[in-house]
This record gives structure tokens, C-alpha cells and sequence, in this order.
């Protein structure tokens, strides 16, 4: 059986062609539209041409399919939007608004790789659904920091799951001590609690008075700690709904 969907972004209607037929999909594709497949569980269906599957018609929600023709379209997703922000994903040509810093760590080098970012779209946003947002001025539409949701690095007992995520964010010198790093986590944690489960950790420095008051501030509470790779004291907060 296939299906068409219309989905409207930015005024301009978009076909999304659903079906549990590989004619049907491969047919899209050639004509450069938007398709999920429709996986029926045990039937050995060949669907490799098309990027997104689903097992029911009632997965197939407005939100889903927008995102499907986003990614299609490499259109970045908008995850929150707050009084004087937009956080929304990363997309191409971003690297190079990415400000170079003095002490510079690796995975903040990595946003300023034009090959790095384009892998991360595809790969991070694609599969998991959430990753590292770029965290963008309303006014200007100058990326002023990142922030997002990333898979909990580390062993942590009191995490209780392989699966456990946890929230980052850092907001570039020349933008701090605007409360941008407060008023882009709050919008994040709205994301985060209609659309992934409850729990959620921040792995802090014990030195970091800053980022200590700011996870206080969001509700987090200490939930472990122990010494990091260096030597230091490292806490974990915990955030529930």
C-alpha cells in the first residue's frame, strides 16, 4: 500500500510518499521526494532505498513527518525558541560561524570542520533524534554558544542505565553573563520533557561555581561524584520532570 502526505514548511507544500513497497519508494526517490517505508515485521521486505521506517500508519504524526522532509531537505530542525532565542540543529555553511577560542577544546574544534558537521547532521540528528544544537541570537542570527542532549559519557553507577543522557551547553566568551546559557537549558529541558524520557544528568566540575548554580537553578540535584581523569572532583546532577 502506499500513501502521500502533504507537509507545509515555509509556505511551500511537500510531498512524502509512505509505502511498504520498494517500487513505490524507489519511484520517490528518482523523483527527488521525501518517503518512509512501511516495515511490516518477518515479510523480508527490500527498503534500504529509503531512509526512515515505520512499523504502524499511526507513527506517521505531523511532526515526524515534518522532520522527515527536513532531513530530506537539509533544513535544520527548530528544538526550542525562547525570549531572545532559537536553539535549532546545526546545518551546513555553520562551521564557519563557529568563534575560535584561545583554549580551544577538541569537540569544539570538531563544529568548525565543515566535513566533521556535515557527518554529524547525517549521522547524530538522523538516527538518534537529538545531539548538539546550534544556540543562535533571535535578532541577529549569530550563533552565540551550543548546547543539547548527549549520550553520558563515563561510568556512573547511580546513572542506573546504559542509555542515560545527559545536557551540555556552552556559550562563547563575548556572549556571557547575558543568561543565555540559562534561557537556552530551560528551553532545551521543555524539549527534553515532551519528547524523551524523564531523567536526565549533568556531569560538573566541582570548580565550576558557575555551572553549579546554573544546574541548581534548572533543578538539578547532586546524584554522585567522583574523581575524573585528572584528578579532579567531578559531580553528577540528576533532573527529572
Amino acid at each position: 500500500m502506499t500513501r502521500e502526505y502533504l507537509v507545509m514548511i515555509e509556505n511551500q507544500q511537500h510531498a512524502v510518499i509512505v509505502s511498504d513497497e520498494a517500487e513505490a519508494l524507489l519511484a520517490a526517490k528518482a523523483a527527488g521526494k521525501a518517503s518512509v517505508g512501511l516495515w511490516k515485521r518477518g515479510c523480508g521486505q527490500e527498503l534500504s532505498m529509503t531512509k526512515y521506517l515505520v512499523e504502524s500508519w499511526d507513527a506517521l504524526e505531523p511532526e515526524y513527518l515534518e522532520q522527515v522532509v527536513r532531513r530530506h531537505l537539509k533544513l535544520p530542525w527548530t528544538i526550542a525558541e525562547t525570549r531572545r532565542l532559537v536553539i535549532r540543529e546545526f546545518q551546513a555553511g555553520d562551521e564557519r560561524d563557529m568563534l575560535p577560542e584561545r583554549e580551544e577544546e577538541e569537540d569544539h574544534q570538531a563544529f568548525r570542520n565543515k566535513e566533521f558537521l556535515k557527518e554529524y547532521i547525517e549521522c547524530q540528528y538522523g538516527f538518534y533524534g537529538y545531539g548538539i544544537w546550534a544556540v543562535t541570537e533571535k535578532g541577529s542570527r549569530k550563533i552565540v554558544g551550543k548546547a543539547g542532549i548527549i549520550n553520558l559519557a563515563g561510568k556512573w553507577k547511580s546513572a542506573g542505565n546504559l542509555d542515560a543522557l545527559e545536557l551540555g551547553y556552552h556559550i562563547f566568551p563575548s556572549y556571557r553573563r547575558k543568561g543565555y546559557g540559562l534561557e537556552a537549558c530551560q528551553g532545551i529541558l521543555k524539549w527534553y520533557r515532551e519528547h524523551l524520557d524523564c531523567s536526565l544528568y549533568a556531569k560538573i566540575d566541582a570548580s565550576n561555581k558557575a555551572s553549579i548554580k546554573l544546574a541548581e537553578k534548572l533543578g538539578f540535584t547532586v546524584k554522585d561524584q567522583k574523581y575524573n581523569e585528572s584528578g579532579q572532583w567531578q559531580l553528577l546532577y540528576e533532573w527529572n520532570c
